[in-house]
């Protein structure tokens, strides 16, 4: 139960995060829908900083789910699970286009 909870913990973080890194994108933009910045640098710095925690929005919100589907592998973890292991072992996801 404390594991499910932790899990569910660490993927709420990871999406506030996400939704954080967004909304500051959102507020730097103009009537136009433009991104407006006061200097190059403070671009260089936005743009990081966005960039930094997407990145470790998709980790952790990846961290929770796998951690939820390791816990819960009889019932309903395998579906998220069997994707994961395809792509560990063979390295590519097949498709129709050649």
């Amino acid at each position: 139960m404390s594991q499910d909870l932790f899990a569910t913990l660490v993927f709420l973080i990871g999406a506030w995060l996400l939704y954080r890194s967004r909304k500051r994108v959102f507020d730097r933009k103009n009537a136009f829908g433009r991104e407006v910045f006061s200097s190059y640098r403070s671009k260089l710095i936005g743009r990081s900083v966005d960039l930094s925690m997407m990145f470790i929005a998709a980790f952790m919100m990846l961290t929770g789910v796998i951690f939820l589907a390791t816990q819960h592998q009889d019932s309903w973890g395998w579906i998220v699970l069997a994707p994961i292991c395809w792509i560990a072992f063979v390295g590519y996801i097949p498709s129709g286009r050649r």
